[in-house]
């Protein structure tokens, strides 16, 4: 007999184990960060540590917590199924299922608990409705407080199905995760609201039958700041929204303005557009001054410049999504797109011939300027002429050996032509432009995109004044175009939704332009300890990185990557803080200590914005 039970419990042992193991938020604890522990706020047998209207409205049923109702005992106000222990800073792992009706399910968190119609079980405070009609409330309070306006929840969500959920609720920011989703990244405008309360199962109020289902309902305390379910980070980009949602402080960014203004007067500059993107929101976006002084015309927030080297990340995505296609790999030789390369002699030393070298010029090569080519990287003639005259000329050192700024993005862009059989331009059009909605940017200056064009200038020769510049890059000729290098027009809200797109990982509003290995290549340190331009930089692809924070980068994380233009214009990303920055101006021949570094003060003025 005792055998018998001893074998039954082992039994159900197992049978307990099993059911854990095939539950996904039971699965999610293992990676969980060492330092969190996790706690079971359901038990799968009874309702122990909750409080509500048991019976009446919740239940239990194989396992799953049930709220549900008939179209003859609907409640008239919303009703939760409370835990009695309160929670402030948290991470909640669960499963939720709308099994009846088209109403919203919910979860609320950091309310107070007051009566309502259906008596104590009502949660003022924090409630997130999903997955129709996504958002939060913080009801009797502020009722709608965010609104998933861009509909990502809705798209991603399961309507009559099991949806896997994951919310990070620090401080007054909120993120929450659906199926693998992060949809909704968002800080409460006021934190004198974000209290510790109960979690709440919530039963929406109705007239029609209802039913709810939850699981899992993993929970820890003062987690780590960092999501653990979500594979895509994308939120989409909000371009209304108050930057407090994105802790930002709204008075601190209107120092931006002012600084800029200050500059201008000082003829620094024409006319200087200024933009500031953090947690997928756009918190400020400007334009002070003039693009055009002859006419008078003003700076607005969509002028178009040319940004000239900030090209470069643009082409090197363009690369990279030819390799995720597995149309090329980034370590093969030039030479097996373009023969020419495969003669290509380096110079020699101390009255030494010049020599075939080493090894051949890679792919990666051009992408991180390691490959000893030189030249103005202007264009002569088409592309294909253009990179056809590099691969005569002799290299300046053994590829790989060296780090050199140069027109390696040129002959990147030859390769991606001859690998995917289209254009470069039109590639880009098809793989970026489109996909990312950049309706302008281009390399062609139609007349209409010449009448929104921000004019070069440069100091009058006693530096008191600002005169016309000329570059060739605003001549624009047909034969001339394009340069993979250099010859990209845009503004700051295209230029913003590409740099939003390497952030989430390589997607935006739920178009995916690149993998996240791909991203990763693109912005993880790819010159080892090779000498660059500057101290404490070094270079990706396509982009420069930012492992050791100094000088006019001393405002940034590390880890951050940028590209500036030969204008002065630059765009810059700070992974950490989640920040985009982005600087267009069309100044020329600012030397030291004349020059003032506009994106330094950029940054550094952002950064003092940053609330947390």
């Amino acid at each position: 007999m005792c055998v018998r039970i001893a074998s039954w419990l082992v039994f159900s042992f197992v049978m307990v184990l099993r059911s854990f193991a095939a539950d996904w938020s039971e699965e999610q604890i293992a990676s969980l960060p060492s330092e969190e522990k996790a706690v079971r706020l359901f038990n799968g047998q009874d309702f122990h540590g909750w409080e509500g209207h048991i019976d009446q409205y919740f239940s239990i049923e194989n396992g799953v917590i049930v709220g549900k109702n008939t179209d003859m005992n609907a409640p008239k106000s919303s009703t939760y199924l409370l835990t009695k222990k309160r929670f402030r800073n948290f991470r909640l792992i669960f499963e939720s299922k709308l099994v009846t009706s088209e109403m919203h399910s919910g979860i609320s968190f950091w309310g107070t608990v007051i009566t309502k119609n259906e008596g104590p079980y009502t949660s003022q405070g924090h409630l997130v409705m999903y997955p129709t009609n996504y958002g939060y409330h913080d009801l009797f309070r502020r009722n709608s407080i965010f609104q998933d306006t861009l509909g990502l929840a809705k798209r991603v969500g399961n309507q009559h199905d099991w949806n896997r959920m994951e919310i990070l609720a620090i401080g007054h920011r909120i993120r929450h995760v659906i199926n693998g989703y992060l949809v909704a990244d968002w800080s409460d405008p006021h934190p004198e609201f974000c209290e510790e309360g109960p979690i709440g199962l919530q039963l929406h109020s109705n007239q029609v039958a209802q039913e709810v289902q939850w699981r899992g309902l993993v929970l820890t305390e003062n987690p780590q700041n960092r999501l653990i379910t979500a594979t895509h980070r994308d939120t989409g980009l909000l371009l209304a929204s108050t930057p407090a949602e994105s802790a930002m402080n709204a008075e601190e960014l209107k120092k931006i303005d002012v600084r800029m203004q200050e500059l201008i007067h000082q003829k620094q500059a024409a006319g200087i557009v200024t933009l500031i993107a953090r947690r997928g929101r756009v918190v400020h976006l400007s334009a002070n001054g003039k693009a055009d002084l002859s006419s008078g015309r003003e700076m607005t927030p969509d002028s178009l410049f040319a940004v000239a080297s900030m090209t470069k990340p643009v082409t090197a995505a363009a690369l990279l999504i030819a390799q995720d296609d597995g149309r090329l790999n980034l370590d093969e030789p030039i030479s097996k797109y373009i023969p020419t390369f495969g003669q290509t002699l380096v110079k020699g030393s101390h009255g030494k011939q010049a020599k075939l070298p080493q090894r051949e010029i890679t792919i990666r090569d051009c992408l991180r300027h390691t490959n000893g080519l030189e030249s103005d990287q202007g264009n002569t003639g088409t592309l294909a002429e253009q990179v056809e005259k590099m691969a005569t000329t002799e290299l300046a050192f053994e590829p790989g050996s060296k780090w050199q700024y140069g027109p390696g993005l040129s002959v990147a862009g030859r390769v991606l032509e001859i690998a995917s059989g289209v254009s470069f331009e039109q590639f880009l059009k098809d793989r970026i432009f489109q996909p990312l909605k950049m309706q302008e940017t281009t390399f062609r200056l139609t007349d209409d995109f010449r009448k929104k064009l921000a004019h070069l200038y440069q100091p009058t020769s006693d530096k008191m004044n600002l005169e016309p510049g000329h570059h060739f890059l605003f001549d624009n000729a047909p034969a001339d175009i394009p340069n993979p290098s250099g010859g990209l027009f845009s503004t700051a809200l295209d230029l913003v939704r590409f740099y939003q797109m390497i952030l989430n990982g390589g997607e935006l509003d739920g178009e995916r332009v690149l993998s996240a290995e791909a991203v990763l290549e693109m912005t993880s340190l790819q010159t080892a300890e090779l000498a660059t331009a500057s101290l404490g930089v070094g270079w990706g692809l396509g982009f420069c990185v930012v492992p050791y924070p100094r000088g006019t980068n001393s405002s940034l994380s590390p880890g951050s990557f940028s590209h500036g233009g030969a204008f002065g214009t630059h765009g810059c990303v700070d992974p950490q803080r989640e920040m985009i920055f982005v600087l267009l101006v069309a100044r020329q021949n600012f030397t030291s200590p004349h020059a003032i570094e506009l994106r330094a003060e950029l940054q550094r003025l952002a950064v003092g914005a940053v609330l947390d």
